[in-house]
């Protein structure tokens, strides 16, 4: 019998917790983004918030290189509301608008007809697959039950000084971008000889 088996009893107090390793704060990194199919909106691609009816993009960023690799963070990103001045909301809009100039190297302040185009998109499935930088936080929750996470900081656009030194992608072609469901659960039919 080991130390740990006590008669009927295993004992784990001595066991030392593991801590998740959380990317520190201010970490800038390259992610891909991909957005759950929430089933609303034009395209099905927004989720509906039960509490409030705000419709918003349900996002998973994959963290793209270093030592950081295949980290995922989680993001919700408001775009419809029925308050027009819901703030959640207006700063959702502000970050998709600087994924799209991280994304495509745009400066904010570009107002060329070519910025314009590519700030332009047909359907939020456009998200699907962009890589873009960001600087990364870490969230305290609110209620003690849930563990700390990261978070996003801010999008990192050509203005800022970082920008050039971990160089985000310019244009990725569309037929390169994820297309697939990051999100993919068994309950949903699996083709194959099963």
């Amino acid at each position: 019998m080991s130390e740990r088996q006590l008669g009927n009893v295993i004992d784990f107090n001595d066991i030392v917790t593991r801590q998740t390793n959380l990317i520190p704060e201010g970490t800038i990194v390259k992610v891909k983004m991909s957005i759950r199919h929430g089933g609303y909106g034009q395209d099905g691609m927004l989720t509906k918030s039960r509490k409030t009816g705000t419709l918003y993009c349900d996002a998973m960023l994959i963290v793209r290189e270093g030592v950081f690799v295949m980290r995922k963070i989680f993001e919700r990103l408001g775009v419809q509301d029925p308050d027009p001045y819901n703030k959640w909301v207006q700063k959702s809009l502000h970050r998709l608008r600087s994924i799209l100039e991280s994304t495509h190297n745009i400066m904010p302040t570009d107002t060329s007809e070519h910025a314009k185009e590519k700030r332009r998109i047909k359907s939020y499935a456009e998200f699907n697959g962009l890589e873009f930088l960001i600087k990364v936080g870490i969230e305290k929750p609110q209620n003690p039950q849930y563990k700390t996470e990261n978070c996003v900081l801010g999008i990192v656009t050509p203005d800022w000084k970082e920008y050039a030194e971990y160089s985000a992608p310019i244009d990725p072609p569309p037929e390169k971008r994820f297309q697939g469901n990051p999100y993919k659960t068994f309950d949903e039919k699996v083709s194959g000889p099963f």
